[in-house]
């Protein structure tokens, strides 16, 4: 849905220029708007065309509708709030403070804030005066070609800031690079305008670059610790460099000025961008800087580790956990895996890196990919838990793994892929996640799991009653938790918190009566 963002300023640009008129203009854009209807709106319908028996089950959903994820989940949702959104997360605890990986507080300001400010903040200023003083010197005129431009490219700017502003529901700090081109953009014509020559493009350039400072320095406030060192020049440097662009008569001069002052104010992003290099960045959660602000997601462990390089230490979540390395969901789920991933048998089987062929394919995989009772191999490392043991505490892991080991080992059935992803790659834990990213996202059925457990594929289950993290309306594996819940073992291990390990093993046929 975010794609659409540019849509309005694109629309508003063609409509206001008009040059062969606006009934022209109109006809166009409804016939590309159709187009775009047409393309877009192909794979939809093709989804909603299958049979529900004959794909997987539409993630992110409580209906198995892809209209409801388009509009609601993935769409309105986001702008509006929704189930398994942030609500409750947005405090100083959550991965990073002031709402961590979900983007903190909505307001004017969110663009800045300690989640935010230091993936895309650091210039909007620059953007922001920059756009307005063009915006004065063109007053929009149909004949000055900078306006149509204009238009369309700020009109990207604002509806991405303020969607993302305020936005409400499910939010993480890499959507803000949606902003990047455009405030990108317009910086760059804001520095050909002050090199124009005009006493009003100075009056821009100068007040642009005032603007940019006052936007730094607010994300650097929001970074206690961060380049305490650079403050002080940024202040002076900035405002020395405002002045002279100002008052300097010759245009060489004023462009050197502005490339010096433009780059002090890059510094810091800069710097944060580089230090991105330094270390491992988790594919679900990424996030720019030092290790110190990744944002930690549900499940995820934060690594307490300082920032180097020009500034002091932050530890207030690590990286978080990829899912990596042999993840698999149910025949109902989506069926989007990296690495060892499982398709279901009802999937498009397109996987990477070890992904499952479907059983009427050969089934020979690489790199753990789980093999269908048709084809040969045995079952190898799984992905995710839900919110119970396999999140977060190591010691639990530990002795989940030993106590399987001793009793002839075997796949562990849990509630998610997010949570187990450290266990995958730390112990090499066979795990298979159970109920889609979440837990939630897919709807799994008892009688699939039956018939894991009587080929053999799956014999332990990690019960999380709540189905993975969060409440709301989503069945995920809830529903097959409650099924292992009522007829397998309960297995005690000592030293395990957080869920409940059960042993499957002969009871396939109970599991089977329960999905009749």
């Amino acid at each position: 849905a975010v794609a659409f963002a540019v849509v309005p300023g694109i629309v508003a640009a063609h409509l206001w220029v008009a040059r062969r008129g606006r009934l022209a203009a109109l006809r166009s854009l409804l016939a590309g708007g159709g187009a775009m209807v047409l393309v877009g709106g192909a794979w939809p319908a093709l989804v909603a065309l299958t049979p529900a028996a004959d794909r997987p089950w539409i993630s992110g959903t409580s209906d198995n509708s892809v209209f409801s994820l388009i509009v609601g989940y993935n769409g309105v949702g986001r702008i509006a709030g929704q189930a398994g959104g942030p609500a409750g997360a947005a405090g100083p605890g959550a991965g990073g403070g002031g709402g961590g990986f979900f983007g903190g507080s909505t307001g004017v300001l969110r663009l800045f804030n300690n989640a935010l400010g230091g993936q895309a903040g650091w210039l909007l200023g620059v953007a922001l005066v920059g756009g307005a003083g063009i915006l004065v010197a063109t007053r929009l005129r149909r004949s000055d070609a900078r306006s149509g431009w204009l238009i369309a490219i700020g009109g990207a700017f604002l509806t991405t800031a303020i969607a993302f502003s305020f936005a409400k529901g499910i939010f993480h700090p890499y959507y803000v690079s949606l902003v990047a081109p455009f405030a990108a953009a317009l910086i760059g014509a804001t520095a050909g305008h002050a090199l124009s020559g005009e006493r009003s493009a100075r009056i821009v350039g100068a007040l642009a670059l005032v603007g940019g400072l006052v936007t730094e320095l607010l994300v650097l406030h929001n970074l206690p610790g961060e380049f305490g060192w650079l403050r002080p020049l940024l202040v002076v440097g900035t405002l020395i460099g405002a002045a002279l662009v100002l008052i300097a008569s010759s245009t060489r001069v004023r462009a050197a000025i502005l490339a010096a002052a433009l780059f002090l104010l890059l510094l810091a992003p800069a710097s944060w961008a580089v230090d991105t290099l330094g270390h491992a960045t988790g594919g679900t959660f990424p996030a720019g800087g030092p290790a110190s602000a990744s944002m930690g997601g549900p499940g995820g462990r934060g690594t307490g580790a300082g920032g180097g390089g020009f500034r002091g230490g932050r530890g207030f979540g690590g990286p978080p956990s990829a899912a990596q390395g042999g993840g698999f969901a149910p025949p109902s789920g989506t069926g989007s895996q990296g690495q060892g991933g499982f398709t279901p048998p009802s999937g498009s089987g397109s996987q990477s890196q070890g992904g499952f062929t479907p059983p009427s394919a050969s089934g020979s995989q690489a790199q753990g990919g789980f093999t269908p009772p048709s084809a040969s191999g045995s079952t190898a490392q799984g992905g995710g838990a839900g919110a119970g043991p396999f999140g977060s505490d190591g010691s639990s892991i530990s002795a989940i793994e030993k106590y399987v080991q001793a009793h002839g080992g075997g796949t562990i059935g849990v509630s998610s892929q997010q949570g187990a992803a450290s266990s995958i790659i730390t112990s090499g834990a066979k795990v298979a996640g159970l109920g889609g990213f979440s837990g939630r996202e897919s709807e799994v059925s008892v009688k699939w799991l039956a018939g894991q457990v009587r080929a053999g594929h799956i014999r332990w289950v990690l019960a999380d009653s709540s189905g993975g993290f969060g409440q709301d309306s989503r069945v995920g594996s809830s529903k097959l938790m409650a099924a292992v819940e009522q007829t397998c073992t309960k297995v005690t291990v000592s030293g395990v918190s957080g869920g409940t390990l059960y042993d499957c093993a002969g009871h396939a046929d109970a599991l089977a009566a329960l999905s009749s």
